[in-house]
C-alpha cells in the first residue's frame, strides 16, 4: 500500500499486522457529536476533535467521508474512484485488518487502517484525511493514536511507504520513530518495532493530515 502526508492530501500506505478488531458501540452521545468512549484530541487550532478504534457501527459514516473525498484516487489508486469500489475495498479493510477513525462534531473526518501481513504481527499503515481537515494536525493525531493502540490490537510492528517528494509526512514518520528499509528514488518504504516505550509517540512532532495527513 501507499502512504502520504497525513496532515495534507496525500495517500499513505503502509503494509502491516491483522487483527480481528470488533468493538460494540457503547458509548454516549452528547449535544456536541462527541461520545465518551472516544480519545479527545486537539488540531493546530485548539479544536477539538476526537479519535478511537472503529467498529462496524461506523461503516456508513466512514464512506461517506469517501463519498466526497478529494482526490480520488490519491495515490496507488487509492480510495477507488467508483462507489462501489470504493465499498468494496473498505469491507477488506474492515475485514483484514483494523481500522482507526477521527471525528468532529459526529463527523468523521479521517481513517487510518492496519493491515496484518501473513504473519499477524507485523501490518501496513495507510491513512487519509478528508480534503477539508488537512494541514491542521488530525493526520499527525491519527498516526499517534494508532501507534499508541497498536501493540494492543496485536502488531509489534508496523510499516509504509511514502514518496520522498512528500517532505512533511517523511518528517513525521521520523519523529515518531519510523526507520528507512530501503533506498528507493521515489517511494521509501519505511518501518517502526513497537514497544510499550515508542508508543507514545513524541508530541509536538510536526505536520501529518494528508491523503493521509
Amino acid at each position: 500500500m501507499k502512504t502520504g502526508d497525513p496532515d495534507r492530501n496525500e495517500t499513505i500506505y503502509t503494509v502491516f499486522p491483522v487483527f480481528e478488531f470488533r468493538k460494540e458501540a457503547t458509548s454516549s452521545q452528547g449535544g456536541n457529536g462527541m461520545t465518551s468512549d472516544r480519545d479527545r484530541r486537539t488540531d493546530k487550532s485548539g479544536i477539538l476533535f476526537e479519535v478511537a478504534i472503529s467498529s462496524d457501527d461506523d461503516f456508513q459514516s466512514l464512506l461517506e467521508m469517501y463519498s466526497t473525498f478529494s482526490p480520488k484516487p490519491g495515490s496507488q489508486g487509492l480510495p477507488p474512484v467508483d462507489p462501489k469500489d470504493c465499498q468494496t475495498w473498505l469491507k477488506k479493510l474492515y475485514a483484514m485488518g483494523k481500522n482507526l477513525l477521527a471525528w468532529k462534531g459526529g463527523t468523521v473526518i479521517g481513517h487510518a487502517s492496519l493491515v496484518p501481513d501473513h504473519g499477524g504481527k507485523s501490518g501496513e499503515f495507510i491513512i487519509f484525511i478528508d480534503q477539508n481537515h488537512r494541514n491542521i494536525g488530525i493526520g499527525t493525531e491519527l498516526t499517534r493514536f494508532t501507534l499508541e493502540k497498536s501493540e494492543q490490537l496485536g502488531f509489534d510492528s508496523i510499516w509504509l511507504t511514502v514518496s520522498v517528494s512528500n517532505v512533511a509526512a517523511v518528517k513525521l514518520y521520523r519523529k515518531m520513530g519510523f526507520q528507512y528499509l530501503d533506498k528507493e528514488n521515489f517511494e521509501r518504504m519505511m518501518s517502526i518495532r513497537l514497544t510499550s516505550s515508542n508508543h507514545k509517540a513524541k508530541k509536538g512532532s510536526g505536520n501529518g493530515d494528508g491523503r493521509n495527513r
